[in-house]
């Protein structure tokens, strides 16, 4: 795991922005590069490609850049979105986080598994399948929405918090490559201050949430200690599962994250604490801002959570 200096980020932040950006842009790419490469390497063998990850660790501009890596070696990638397999809401009881008292929306319960299993084998075996489709507006399961088949030069890439579910992976295990995304990395300053990566993760969820999602950063901190729940329960006990990983932590993010969420943090100092995060809280006042909007690639990872 990498860990970052806060000096050491504050310095770049204002000495030179422009080429700390391009570093930390560079590295991530690096990573997602080298998956491609073993991807297209084992395509024929390996048509089924898991990517796995907890929250807001750049599951979807991850698949969108392996998809143009991958064109690069002159393979198309199709795409299924594991949302997509999303039950009915009021057709099944949604489980309950009695640690939490929320609902356990992280559950694999709340999704159709079984179903997107049977529909990754069929594909290997080379048969035509039904991707169905999830309304978010309507919360319905619309079944056969889009015909797929895999050609013979052809790969598909699943993402999401259960792509590793053994549900999925079971009768896989020769015709998958499983890859894991994360905040890999952690920051610390002098005073003895630790950001762990979910704590990072955390910035990107809240500025996510609050821009795209309607929810105020109070809100996700409500649901955070579930969230961290389900990825302890359904994430973590599969991780072996992984044959790659990328680390897609980007270190001037946290500049720009800490600038735009300062105002709504301050006000979350007992929230910060009870879902513990107490070192984002002590963070506030310490990170330097940085002029990045000349500077950050349109396919960063980083535009998943601020636009």
């Amino acid at each position: 795991m990498a860990e970052y200096k806060l000096s050491d980020i504050n310095r770049r932040a204002q000495s030179d922005a422009p080429e700390f950006i391009a570093e930390c842009e560079a590295r991530y790419h690096a990573q997602v590069v080298h998956v491609a490469d073993v991807i297209a390497e084992n395509s024929r063998q390996k048509p089924i490609v898991l990517i796995n990850g907890p929250s807001s660790s750049g599951k979807t501009t991850t698949n969108d850049r392996l998809f143009r890596a991958l064109a690069a070696h002159g393979i198309h990638a199709e795409t299924i979105s594991m949302d997509d397999y999303y039950r009915t809401i009021g057709t099944y009881e949604v489980p309950w986080d009695e640690e939490n008292e929320v609902a356990d929306l992280e559950s694999p319960n709340c999704m159709d598994l079984p179903l997107l299993g049977q529909h990754l084998k069929q594909l290997v075996a080379g048969e035509e399948i039904l991707v169905p489709r999830f309304d978010f507006a309507s919360r319905t399961f619309i079944p056969d929405t889009r015909a797929l088949r895999l050609d013979e030069d052809e790969v598909v890439l699943i993402e999401g918090i259960h792509a590793f579910n053994p549900l999925i992976v079971g009768g896989l295990s020769q015709s998958a490559v499983c890859v894991y995304l994360s905040i890999a990395s952690s920051v610390e300053d002098e005073d003895g201050m630790h950001l762990e990566p979910y704590m990072l993760r955390f910035l990107r969820r809240a500025m996510r949430d609050s821009l795209f999602r309607n929810s105020p950063v109070e809100d996700t901190l409500r649901q955070w200690n579930s969230v961290r729940r389900g990825e302890r329960l359904y994430i973590d006990p599969n991780r072996e599962h992984a044959a790659l990983s990328v680390d897609t932590f980007l270190p001037y993010e946290l500049c720009i994250l800490m600038e735009k969420l300062d105002a709504s943090l301050r006000r979350q100092g007992e929230g910060l604490r009870r879902a513990g995060l107490a070192p984002v809280e002590q963070a506030l006042g310490r990170v330097a801002d940085i002029d990045y909007a000349a500077y950050i690639p349109e396919d960063s990872v980083l535009h998943e959570f601020i636009g």
